[in-house]
């Protein structure tokens, strides 16, 4: 009996690593297609376990609910439902006298109430959360066969313990190499956040956004022209002397978020150093590029920054915009708008010059 448990168990934990591998590969699959891929992976995981019984004197039981609990817990109903509904289907045409059984409470009603319980505590639900929706889960799949089979009261005694035992430690192994990997996760992500953007205002840092201009110059149509743009916020030194460098750092955040609320697929701005931004925009005709810059600018000089509590100062910028033609470099685009913004600066600031 230990080594069919032991077998149910492997079966999960290979297919968690299957999964895995998908997840961490996810952005080369449409998220189609990496929906459909979980779904028969973990299909394919819980109709395995039907003929890996595990095997207590006469009676035969199998793992398979832990992998739908798990899904009810961390994917949602899409996923969920997909599954079940495979596994259902596939036990339902095995046949035998255990089939509908097999389904309604070895399956169904468990699953249905694990995504109600999980609706409602969220993914942040705490551990004892997780215990009770084990152990309910496995109420309702073996308290009926006490009703269902013959002797079934005097046959849950002998084999519950057994059967709640492995079914609880099974559980709290898979759930503990979930919450690793998804720890791992949530640690990459943040690494390459912290690795890509600017930590002070959360926009996209100087080599970042190069990347992804150089990128999207390769993708992009060539009815589509792309546009270099670089700020300078007007006497920011100033700004610094007299109400110090946290006024300063709090002038950067709001501009910040006001470029964001411009960002689009369309549009990537960075944070290029100091009080310096670059912009990529991609835009059909030069037009529309000065348009939005113009809306940038006059969005900024109608925001009130503010330097203590009752009090606020007017901000301006100055911008200088280059075309980043053929046979150059993005760099040669920078310097080209760098060029302009210093123009514009010279100019008394909070111009463009194109």
């Amino acid at each position: 009996m230990i080594q069919s448990i032991l077998s149910n168990l492997a079966v999960i934990l290979i297919s968690h690593l299957a999964v895995t591998t998908l997840i961490n590969y996810r952005e080369r699959f449409s998220k189609l297609l990496l929906q459909i891929s979980i779904v028969l992976l973990m299909s394919i995981t819980i109709i395995s376990m039907f003929y890996l019984p595990i095997v207590f004197d006469d009676y035969r039981f199998d793992l398979r609910l832990i992998p739908l609990m798990m899904l009810a817990i961390f994917c949602g109903w899409r996923t969920t439902l997909s599954t079940l509904l495979i596994a259902c289907l596939w036990r339902l045409s095995m046949g035998g006298d255990g089939a509908i059984p097999g389904v309604v409470y070895g399956m169904l009603l468990p699953t249905v109430f694990a995504l109600l319980y999980a609706k409602i505590i969220g993914r942040k639900g705490r551990f004892w959360d997780r215990f009770v929706i084990v152990s309910v889960c496995w109420t309702l799949s073996d308290i009926p066969l006490m009703f269902i089979l013959n002797d079934g009261f005097e046959i849950l005694k002998q084999i519950g313990l057994w059967r709640y035992s492995s079914f609880l430690l099974a559980t709290l192994i898979y759930y503990t190499v979930i919450q690793i990997e998804n720890n791992r996760l949530v640690m990459k992500e943040r690494l390459v956040f912290l690795a890509t953007h600017d930590q002070l205002t959360g926009l996209l840092n100087r080599q970042e956004c190069i990347r992804l201009t150089e990128v999207k110059a390769k993708s992009n149509s060539k009815n589509v022209k792309h546009f270099i743009a670089m700020f300078d916020i007007d006497n920011f030194k100033s700004l610094n002397d007299r109400y110090g460098h946290v006024v300063g750092d709090e002038a950067l955040i709001q501009m910040a978020q006001i470029f964001k609320s411009f960002e689009t697929d369309q549009v990537n701005i960075a944070r290029y150093g100091g009080e310096e931004f670059m912009m990529h925009i991609c835009a059909p005709e030069r037009e529309v590029a000065i348009t939005l810059l113009e809306n940038i600018q006059e969005r900024i000089r109608n925001t009130a920054f503010r330097v203590t509590q009752n009090h606020t100062v007017p901000v301006t910028v100055s911008i200088g915009l280059a075309d980043w033609v053929e046979n150059t470099t993005v760099h040669d685009a920078i310097k080209e708008a760098d060029r302009k913004l210093y123009l514009a600066k010279d100019r008394g600031g909070d111009h463009l010059v194109v």
